[in-house]
């Protein structure tokens, strides 16, 4: 008889590329881990305020660092990481706290799905560069995202 999985929590924001380089290995090997894992969207900035931090990509040494390490890290786990354009104006002025609003619905809504959206919120700020802040952007990743609901029946 196999072990239960072990329930694995990922606290996670869309606004971070390294919880996607985690979110993509745990939901990649999470059956053969053995794990159960459970997924929460979580606001990176309401953290870094309350415990005073700053984001790394503002730390001159660590944001050099974090460039070619993203590089190598996207390369070995075959994720599309491509950093945004404006990339400070997309982590300081647009932020994520829509996207992250949304997310939590989607848990408590549609929890099945919160993977599927999660991925396509990393997918249009992290690799197509693709807003994720205003509501026309939302309703895109909710429409390719989440369930139909079934047609009317006919009259």
């Amino acid at each position: 008889m196999a072990p239960l999985p072990r329930t694995l929590e990922l606290f996670y924001d869309v606004l971070s590329p390294y919880s996607w380089l985690g979110f993509e290995i745990l939901c990649r090997y999470q059956n053969i881990w053995n794990v159960s894992l459970q997924l929460r969207p979580t606001l990176i900035a309401g953290i870094m305020k309350d415990s005073g931090n700053k984001a790394p990509a503002l730390l001159p040494r660590k944001a050099k660092y974090l460039s070619g390490d993203l590089k190598l890290l996207a390369q070995h786990m075959q994720v599309p990481i491509q950093f945004p354009k404006d990339f400070l104006s997309v982590i300081l002025d647009k932020g994520s706290l829509s996207a992250m609003r949304f997310l939590t619905a989607v848990n408590l809504e549609h929890p099945k799905m919160l993977e599927k959206v999660s991925r396509e919120l990393w997918m249009r700020v992290w690799s197509r560069d693709e807003d994720i802040t205003e509501p026309q952007s939302i309703l895109a990743v909710s429409v390719l995202a989440l369930p139909l609901p079934p047609p009317p029946p006919p009259p």
